[in-house]
């Protein structure tokens, strides 16, 4: 086995196991034992088990962040300098997490145990993986609805990622509410019913501020 399969094959195990046991109780013991190497092929890759965490989040986090910027400035160049719609900054934002969930949705698991259950340790170096892109899309969301004040366009993206994260971790839960036969996996129309929900949320009404009169 090559150096580059027996790194993959680690990184890939780890993602699993991770997924069905959780980073805190998987031990690098569960995760050499699965591959059939030693710690020292961990330690040589990854320097520790959190050199290796930090491995398996970046591996997706890094190409799911650039789809989402050039999607957003694809939209933006078609736009002539204008503001894009609500709908093409949601899509950039939203679809490639759906793409990515349906590819590897172990991953998108464990993104959102992360995010719902802060790990002290971990949770520092997750959240700034997402820092220029959250600043990225407020920025374009602010010039599509300039009339929405920031704290609350950060409150409504806020609930967007909420809904994300539902959305990835809890989908399959539907079916036992449903009165007839559920789509096993998320599709398009699921993606497409996210942004409209989304968009909807962003053009409410701003609600009105204490001692104010309608």
């Amino acid at each position: 086995m090559n150096e580059i399969s027996t790194k993959e094959r680690i990184l890939d195990v780890a993602e699993r196991l991770f997924a069905e046991k959780g980073i805190k109780e998987t031990s690098l013991r569960d995760i050499t034992s699965a591959v059939g190497v030693n710690c020292a092929a961990v330690n040589y890759h990854f320097g520790s088990k959190e050199g290796l965490i930090h491995a398996v989040i970046t591996r997706r986090l890094k190409p799911l962040n650039q789809e989402r910027l050039r999607l957003l400035e694809s939209y933006e160049a078609g736009a002539d300098n204008g503001p894009i719609s609500l709908e093409q900054i949601l899509h950039a934002w939203i679809a490639p997490t759906i793409e990515l969930y349906l590819r590897n949705p172990r991953f998108m698991y464990i993104a959102g145990r992360i995010i719902s259950d802060p790990n002290k340790e971990l949770y520092p170096f997750f959240v700034p993986q997402f820092e220029q892109i959250f600043l990225r899309f407020k920025d374009s969301l602010m010039r599509a609805l300039p009339n929405l004040p920031e704290r609350e366009l950060l409150l409504r993206m806020l609930f967007i990622l909420g809904a994300m994260i539902h959305t990835w971790t809890n989908y399959s839960d539907l079916e036992r509410f449903s009165s007839g036969p559920w789509p096993q996996t998320i599709g398009e129309e699921v993606t497409e019913s996210l942004i409209n929900f989304c968009a909807a949320g962003l053009q409410a009404p701003f609600p009105m501020q204490i001692g104010e009169t309608p």
